[in-house]
């Protein structure tokens, strides 16, 4: 029916775990060597990030949404979103390939009698998205609900759509039979009450960030290398440090009170 590509490391970056779905899809790309000998009518990419795209090549026919689509097909719109000029060439490893088609939210797709729906959860991203399987299972992408919270250091992130899309996540879950939850990096989830949990704690980081940010924005002290998105930066700490500047703004130009009040 569905069966999880663990990557390589628990799936931490540079790699993500895959999801086959019936013998012809597989969702996301980037579980590393043991992709290399598969072969897929299907690619589901829940965004564009080289992470998930890394091994397009093992499927026919890539879907994606239509927000996304153009910075899986071309370097150029890629590296305009990272917003690092060239240095954008560092995180590529793969070649860039055609989006054959697009889903949209709430869009029914079906693989060898699995049902497949869609849930467009734009912020870490313009156009990421979930997909609910067989009512029953949801692969949560870049919503991975790790221990660090979410991440948004791309031009085309957007911190309160983000949290949007955790809460709808929440409520997507209650009111459904779902059980698992397969997110991109870290382990799966199991059980309706634990998924919803884990995804409380995660839209918690948010709201964490958020005030941390604000009290030293206030004070008078630049937010950007205190430790409140990165505890410490890593290696190139100059790639990690534009990162953290955009996540800062997000946060200093928008409001979560909606999200973070009570």
């Amino acid at each position: 029916m569905y069966k999880i590509i663990e990557a390589p490391n628990s799936g931490k970056y540079p790699f993500s775990h895959s999801l086959i779905v019936g013998k012809s899809c597989i969702i996301d790309t980037g579980a590393g060597e043991k992709l290399a000998s598969l072969r897929f009518d299907y690619v589901l990419n829940t965004h564009w990030h080289e992470d998930h795209i890394a091994m397009n090549r093992i499927g026919r026919k890539v879907l994606a949404h239509p927000l996304d689509a153009e910075a899986i097909e071309s370097y150029e719109e890629f590296r305009e979103r990272y917003g690092l000029g060239d240095l954008a060439k560092m995180f590529i490893n793969f070649e860039f390939g055609s989006v054959y088609d697009v889903f949209e939210d709430e869009d029914e797709l079906e693989f060898d009698g699995v049902g497949v729906e869609v849930l467009h959860t734009p912020g870490h991203s313009a156009g990421h998205c979930c997909f609910v399987v067989n009512d029953e299972a949801i692969f949560l992408g870049d919503i991975d609900l790790t221990s660090f919270g979410p991440w948004y250091g791309c031009l085309d992130c957007d911190v309160r759509d983000f949290a949007a899309s955790v809460k709808r996540l929440m409520k997507e879950v209650e009111s459904r039979d779902i059980n698992l939850a397969i997110p991109s990096h870290g382990n799966p989830v199991y059980g309706k009450e634990n998924i919803i949990e884990a995804l409380q704690k995660y839209l918690n980081k948010f709201c964490e960030r958020d005030k941390k940010i604000k009290e030293l924005a206030k004070s008078g002290v630049d937010p950007v290398g205190k430790g409140v998105v990165y505890r410490k930066l890593p290696e190139p700490r100059e790639i990690y440090l534009h990162f953290e500047k955009i996540m800062v703004e997000k946060h200093l130009t928008t409001s979560l009170d909606k999200f973070c009040q009570g």
